[in-house]
């Protein structure tokens, strides 16, 4: 496991006072020293504090493609960029907000803060810039959470005229911005946040000309208690698509598949993929950490569900080795569009050749500690042919050694390397270099 840089210090400076006995209060953002600034974001930061003060700090997204203090962009289509910046004060009174969102301006050719407003949070979560459904206008998305992380709050603003507007602000899980239409501009979509009080649903609002939203909302027949991602996509004919990993009390993944359809007979509305097909999100419920991914690289997600390699069906569930099945579903079909050993510890996925299907399955050789895909007839045996070993090295000897044996260096992150042989002249046998196509590695 690795850990953060925040985690290092503060284990670092835990082990220090208790060997010495001492309390400790601490506040690790404050041991952290901030990254250097450029020189416009020293301009930038000089013009903050000549209008809020000395006794600021800088607050920085967690995710997204803004992660830096300053958020440089024209926010108001007047071919110059303006700069947004977060902040809280440390010398703040108890009734004070503490995050504070600043919007700075460059005029004859210095920057000036133009107006100063509290956030709705105390940590940003992920910050967009965006045009959004019908109208033109600038938009600043920005995801706020409490500090601990308990609360999530969306904040949508339009700067104009020198004036920060808060044109929309709802409670949230996960949002994004998605091109469901492509004579429009990007809609916002969210996953309302999980509440014991109200259903699990999805949203997606679109920005009318008048400046007003209009709200598509889908509420989820499961009762779910996390998301784990919302995922949209681009279908090849055009259709955007939206896919959802949630959990239910239970902890396990199940995916929704949604997407916003108009028609004349019913207008637009949002449509579940799965209730069309005439199926059930129940169909995709599996362990955690199995998460929707386009594993072919073809644009669209594929949702990994589990079942058992040929021959174990009929053993105990702790010896079991699981295929994933990787599911697409397009309008009203469901399929199984590949088969794979996933292994998530060691961080790879193999794709079955598709001449292996049903021919092959695959054993956990405890004398040689490797992965082995074997030729299958109906029967696990000891002398099943071999087809291709898998093996994980994490130390340079252990690794050199292998490849003297005819092992092949397939791929290597940090001290692990994973490499394979293949075993040629079996009825069921595949080249090497095809073999190598069907590896994927999650780095």
């Amino acid at each position: 496991m690795f850990r953060s840089r925040k985690d290092n210090i503060f284990l670092l400076v835990l082990l220090c006072f208790l060997f010495t006995g001492c309390s400790i209060d601490l506040n690790i953002d404050a041991m952290l020293t901030p990254p250097k600034l450029s020189g416009e974001q020293e301009q930038i930061y000089q013009a903050l504090e000549n209008a809020a003060g000395s006794g600021i700090r800088l607050k920085y997204p967690k995710s997204g493609s803004y992660l830096s203090a300053f958020t440089v962009a024209d926010i108001d289509n007047d071919s110059g960029d303006e700069a947004i910046v977060f902040y809280e004060k440390t010398n703040a009174a108890a009734s004070e907000s503490g995050l504070r969102m600043n919007i700075l301006d460059k005029i004859d050719g210095n920057w000036k803060s133009i107006c100063d407003r509290g956030a709705e949070g105390s940590e940003i979560e992920k910050i967009m810039i965006s045009p959004l459904g019908c109208s033109d206008q600038i938009n600043i998305i920005v995801g706020y959470s409490t500090a601990n992380q308990s609360e999530k709050y969306l904040s949508v603003y339009a700067y104009e005229n020198n004036y920060l507007e808060q044109t929309l602000t709802h409670s949230y899980a996960l949002f994004d911005i998605a091109e469901t239409d492509p004579e429009r501009h990007p809609d916002l979509i969210l996953l309302g946040a999980v509440s014991t009080a109200e259903q699990a649903y999805a949203a997606v609002y679109r920005l009318e000309e008048d400046k007003h939203y209009h709200e598509y909302k889908y509420l989820f027949a499961n009762n779910y208690t996390e998301y784990h991602q919302l995922i949209n996509t681009r279908l090849p004919g055009g259709q955007t698509v939206f896919y959802i990993d949630a959990a239910a009390g239970t902890g396990n993944l199940q995916t929704e598949v949604l997407n916003l359809e108009e028609t004349e007979e019913i207008g637009t509305q949002l449509v579940n993929q799965w209730q069309r097909a005439g199926r059930g999100t129940e169909e995709t419920i599996r362990r955690a950490g199995l998460s929707c991914m386009d594993i072919d690289h073809d644009g669209v997600p594929e949702i990994p569900v589990q079942t058992v390699f040929p021959g174990y069906e009929d053993v105990a569930e702790s010896e079991q080795l699981r295929m994933t099945n990787w599911l697409t579903i397009q309008e009203t079909t469901v399929f199984t569009e590949y088969q794979s050993y996933y292994n998530a510890n060691d961080g790879y996925v193999f794709l079955l050749p598709e001449t292996w299907k049903k021919h092959v399955t695959v054993r956990n050789s405890m004398t040689e500690n490797e992965i082995q895909f074997c030729a299958y007839d109906g029967e696990m045996q000891e002398d099943m042919p071999v087809l291709l070993r898998i093996y994980m090295a994490y130390d340079e000897a252990d690794r050199d050694d292998h490849l003297g044996a005819g092992y092949q260096l397939l791929h290597a992150r940090g001290t692990a390397s994973c490499l394979i042989r293949s075993e040629p002249g079996q009825m069921l046998s595949v080249p090497l270099g095809d073999l190598i196509l069907c590896f994927e590695f999650l780095d």
